[in-house]
């Protein structure tokens, strides 16, 4: 565990979306000063702890007004709203935010034949650049594969929990890192905790998240588990990650959108980091249980 804990202020944006309530959950919980900034005629609520900012993105100005004495900024935005970091970036580099994270919170864009694969990959690039050419602050960025919750409910790593049909890619055996909404928030309030000397070797790095390591048969084992279920009550099929990736390159849009789940399942193409992994023991954090996880999902899925 890290031998002193250290309280950040910190500013979040897009706090009540998917990744960032977590997050927001998290920073209040590890004691971090917070702050969030949202747009106008948002209804969205937030705890007394939290000081709120009420501005449109774009306004430079007032944003680095806001961010004044902040020691992060961490961008939650939505993948359709990546251009909206660019301002908040310059008001941070104006306001001297020593660390922003911007929104990336996915699979590893270091890994080569996944970046060659998934142009999604390769736009989240400008970003990170921009924030080094200011040549102010620090990036950290998130890589946490997809995330649990959010992909099992839409049966996004090949299993359908509500219809019990599990569709395996290749023979489901291969194993890779997969981090819930929750600990991506943990582990960000954690990293900030650290004393500066160990936060800063993880500027303009990515920091790799992890809840669990494990293969589709795994949690179709976890699944049957928490339903008190058997393969005889599944239907169960295979399909070729070779396939995917034909049928991807070949344009078909709906293949295109289930690439990246399937590339997470395929060797050798990044979502295997288990080496990677940030030091949990260092963050003092425990370990989570994917049956108790999948328990929560069964209870809200399939009752």
């Amino acid at each position: 565990m890290a031998s002193s804990k250290q309280i950040r202020n910190v500013t979040i944006v897009g706090a009540n979306g998917t990744v960032g309530a977590p997050i927001l959950s998290a920073l209040l919980a590890a004691g971090h000063k917070t702050t969030v900034l949202t747009r106008p005629g948002s209804t969205k609520t937030f705890p007394s702890a939290v000081m709120v900012h009420v501005s449109d993105y774009s306004d430079e100005n007032f944003i680095s007004s806001s961010l004044m004495d902040q020691d992060v900024l961490i961008l939650a935005l939505a993948f359709t709203a990546y251009d909206a970091q660019v301002p908040l970036i310059k008001a941070a580099a104006k306001a001297g935010v020593p660390y922003i994270v911007p929104c990336e919170f996915g699979s590893d864009p270091t890994h080569p034949k996944l970046n060659a694969e998934i142009e999604l990959m390769n736009v989240k690039a400008p970003y990170r650049k921009l924030i080094e050419d200011l040549g102010v602050s620090s990036w950290i960025g998130v890589v946490n594969n997809p995330w649990v919750e959010f992909s099992m409910r839409l049966g996004l790593y090949g299993i359908d929990m509500k219809r019990r049909i599990a569709t395996f890619y290749d023979e489901g055996n291969t194993k890779a890192n997969f981090t819930t909404l929750k600990r991506v928030g943990e582990t960000l309030a954690a990293l900030f905790s650290l004393p500066e000397d160990e936060l800063a070797k993880h500027t303009n790095e990515f920091v790799y998240f992890n809840s669990f390591y494990a293969s589709q048969r795994d949690f179709l084992a976890s699944a049957m588990r928490a339903t008190d279920t058997t393969e005889e009550d599944w239907t169960i099929t295979n399909i070729s990650t070779d396939k995917v990736l034909q049928d991807a390159r070949g344009a078909d849009p709906s293949a295109r959108m289930m690439l990246l789940f399937a590339l997470v399942f395929k060797e050798g193409y990044g979502g295997d980091y288990n080496s990677k992994v940030v030091d949990y023991e260092k963050l003092g954090l425990v370990g989570e249980e994917l049956d108790a996880v999948m328990k929560s999902l069964t209870q809200e899925l399939v009752a």
